[in-house]
């Protein structure tokens, strides 16, 4: 899924822009931003039917190859001749289940919702426990804010053992909860996911803003504060830093990030705000 972010954001790899997340309103895609790791649309490598530790067959392999050059293609923005290398890639496999889940982000990144979500449920038959397919048919939920369906996905995606992305469904399950207006949530949501992944700026940034969004700055100035002192601080994060420590009195802080922030990112929105003092410019606040 396409987890674009109202103003944070951080680039990541194309399998992971199902949940690019990083966020103001927490909307990281991406989402966006909430930088996330890869294993979106092929990270997995299921094959339905497949025995556990078979060798993969000539057809696989030549799966396998459609989908890496459909990846490519999407990364460059080639959405319809990527969609024609899946085509390609089922033809071969018509099992292969990464390659339908891709399908659906291709659909996605389109707005060819209904296909997108055809091609959801096709790889869940096949695979009803693919934690990858799982997580990005939430976020594919939660952008059409059918938020109930979305946390099922989740839920699900985390609850299959042995996950290893667990932060990354953290990450777009906290944005989600936020979206859907349940700060609470969202926030032990992503305490979760920062307990797994503390090196996450994405995690980090998003659990500030929901702290800040419940007036709990101190906290919030933990998290936006391990951000900003790093080499991920963007002109968002330093906006929001500038926020949280204004709230907490730290007047230090706050000047010391709004320099940077003018210093670093002087056309930014954000570092024009700071200079005209428009700290309640609604533009640039959670939306």
């Amino acid at each position: 899924m396409n987890p674009t972010v109202t103003r944070f954001r951080a680039a990541t790899p194309l399998r992971a822009r199902a949940i690019a997340v990083l966020a103001t309103g927490l909307a990281l895609a991406a989402l966006g931003g909430c930088a996330a790791t890869s294993g979106g649309a092929s990270g997995s490598g299921n094959y339905a039917g497949s025995a556990p530790g078979a060798q993969p067959t000539q057809a696989d392999k030549s799966a396998r190859i459609r989908l890496e050059l459909a990846e490519g293609y999407y990364q460059r923005g080639q959405p319809d001749v990527a969609l024609g290398e899946v085509t390609q890639a089922l033809q071969q496999d018509p099992g292969y289940v990464p390659a339908y889940t891709m399908q659906a982000l291709i659909h996605m990144s389109l707005g060819q919702n209904q296909q997108a979500e055809a091609s959801f449920r096709q790889a869940l038959s096949l695979a009803p426990d693919n934690p990858d397919t799982l997580h990005n048919y939430g976020w594919f939920l939660c952008s059409l804010k059918r938020y109930p369906e979305s946390f099922q996905m989740f839920r699900k995606a985390l609850a299959v053992p042995g996950y290893r992305n667990a932060q990354r469904t953290d990450l777009a399950y906290g944005v989600c909860q936020y979206r859907a207006g349940d700060l609470a949530g969202a926030e032990k949501t992503l305490r979760d996911g920062f307990a797994l992944d503390p090196a996450s700026p994405a995690l980090a940034t998003n659990l500030a803003m929901v702290q800040y969004l419940q007036h709990e700055y101190s906290k919030a100035m933990f998290y936006i504060r391990r951000v900003n002192s790093g080499s991920g601080a963007t002109a968002q994060t330093l906006w929001l830093g500038v926020l949280i420590a204004r709230k907490s009195g730290d007047a230090v802080s706050a000047n010391q990030w709004s320099q940077q922030l003018v210093q670093r990112f002087p056309d930014s929105a954000e570092a024009i705000a700071a200079q005209q003092g428009h700290y309640d410019d609604s533009a640039l606040l959670p939306h």
